[in-house]
């Protein structure tokens, strides 16, 4: 059945007469489906079905006051038909109306409603992706953002975007448990304190940015490792991450403009953290490549703070690997999550996600649509000036800013040695607008190095005027 109450459209599209007996549209499309456009700003609809009577298949597409497409040749009608509309604008919402044509009168009529044709974004990584915000002052859904649910299928954007229990796929649910504890499991979610995520601040500001509609493929899974996220388990379909990622893809339509990624936690480990990066490098390559686009963007969050005992040395490690894909591996960025508050041990505000939805957009805005902000805050150099020391930053949009007196900053002895003497002050340069000038209550020690949000839970504050944050960073040793 395609009969769906659509919010927007269904007053402006509710005469419209479904005869599913006659002629049946059973793959290719579904309502309130996103299309990703091609480069040229539009998408080809390919559909198939089936019909019980004969005569010529036509096809048009219509928006909310006006038809987009007028009525053209699909094919001939048979028990099994196919056809392609092609040259969709972007936009919607659509309706895609299908009849089937003899001696002049249309014989039978279906249709899809509330179709969108703009950008699609795959959400995956761990729970900080998934989304473990308390639900308190969350985005609220937006009529150009839909997502496609772990249940495989599209439906409004609306918090929760990723319920694992919705899924078929054994990797995410126990197919063992009842329907009543799938149910029961759902609602308690869906119910629950917790399920803010970045995914619907990142798709309405990109909206809003590029006057694109956008789709999400709900994917990510709490508490993931990169070894479970192995795309050598492509083959296990639904039993394994990736396979069930790559299930949710092709389900989705089959194409996607990028990657928001954001994952690391979990392999903050002596085993896992230095094969990380390598690991990550992997995963980029394999989507590519199952993807069908060797430059698709994938951007990614730093890990920030946890107040939980771990091993500072990997977290750092995992911190500084992630900051390294964006310059091994070309179409990549990442943005920094050290600066946010959090909703517990662990886990990003609310408000704190919906700074990171805006940090991604800035990303994929000046990438993909020609948008002004940069990366933001990178180190250039670090260096002794006189009886201070002075860091030079790429990469700023506009300024460097703290809100207070800015912090973060940490010296050691050698690039393993332990955090020395602390800066007893840390001045943004007024003449210019790219420096920091760190005083030391001490001499230099041997061998200096800086780091930037060293350990677990350090206190850091740098932005800049697009509120595009220093990322984690270190050891960098002094430029003699």
């Amino acid at each position: 059945m395609y009969r769906v109450f659509v919010p927007v459209a269904a007053v402006l599209f509710a005469t419209f007469s479904i005869d599913l007996c006659a002629l049946e549209i059973t793959s290719g499309l579904t309502d309130h489906q996103v299309l990703q456009c091609n480069d040229d700003g539009t998408a080809s609809i390919a559909l198939s079905g089936i019909a019980t009577t004969t005569g010529t298949l036509e096809a048009r597409v219509v928006g909310i006051q006006k038809t987009i497409l007028d009525w053209r040749p699909l094919g001939e009608a048979s028990d099994a038909w196919s056809g392609t509309i092609p040259d969709v604008p972007v936009g919607g919402p659509y309706r895609v109306e299908v009849r089937i044509v003899a001696n002049g009168k249309a014989q039978a009529t279906t249709s899809i409603h509330d179709v969108l044709v703009g950008d699609v974004w795959i959400l995956a990584g761990q729970s900080n992706m998934q989304g473990v915000g308390d639900r308190h002052d969350e985005d609220t859904p937006h009529p150009q953002v839909h997502t496609f649910s772990m249940s495989y299928e599209w439906r409004l954007a609306k918090e929760p975007l990723h319920t694992l229990a919705e899924s078929p796929d054994p990797v995410h649910f126990d197919p063992k448990k009842s329907d009543e504890e799938r149910q029961k499991a759902i609602s308690n979610w869906r119910d629950g304190g917790k399920g803010s995520g970045l995914g619907l601040p990142f798709a309405k500001e990109m909206v809003r940015r590029t006057g694109r509609p956008v789709g999400l493929i709900a994917a990510a899974h709490g508490g993931t490792s990169m070894g479970q996220w192995n795309p050598a388990k492509k083959n296990e379909g639904g039993a394994a991450l990736y396979g069930s990622m790559c299930q949710q893809v092709a389900a989705a339509g089959g194409k996607v403009r990028g990657v928001l990624w954001y994952q690391g936690e979990s392999d903050a480990n002596p085993d896992a953290a230095p094969v990380f990066p390598q690991m990550l490098k992997e995963l980029i390559a394999a989507m590519r490549t199952d993807f069908n686009n060797a430059e698709l963007p994938f951007y990614q969050v730093q890990i920030g703070r946890v107040v939980l005992p771990w091993n500072s040395t990997s977290w750092d490690g995992i911190q500084t690997g992630q900051l390294s894909i964006e310059t091994d591996v070309p179409h990549t960025g990442t943005v920094a999550s050290i600066d946010l508050d959090l909703d517990d041990a662990i886990h990003i505000s609310t408000p704190g996600l919906k700074v990171l939805g805006h940090r991604l957009a800035n990303l994929a805005e000046a990438d993909l649509f020609g948008g002004k902000p940069l990366a933001g805050p990178r180190l250039e150099s670090f260096k002794r000036e006189g009886g201070h020391i002075r860091a030079t930053f790429s990469g700023v949009n506009g300024r460097l800013m703290a809100a207070g007196r800015p912090s973060g900053f940490s010296i050691s002895a050698g690039p393993d040695g332990e955090t020395g003497p602390g800066p007893y002050k840390i001045e943004l340069d007024p003449e210019a607008p790219n420096d920091l000038i760190i005083y030391l209550s001490d001499r230099l020690p041997e061998n200096p190095h800086l780091w930037y949000g060293r350990g677990l839970d350090p206190y850091c504050n740098i932005v800049d005027e697009a509120n595009m944050a220093l990322p984690v960073f270190g050891p960098v040793a002094l430029q003699r």
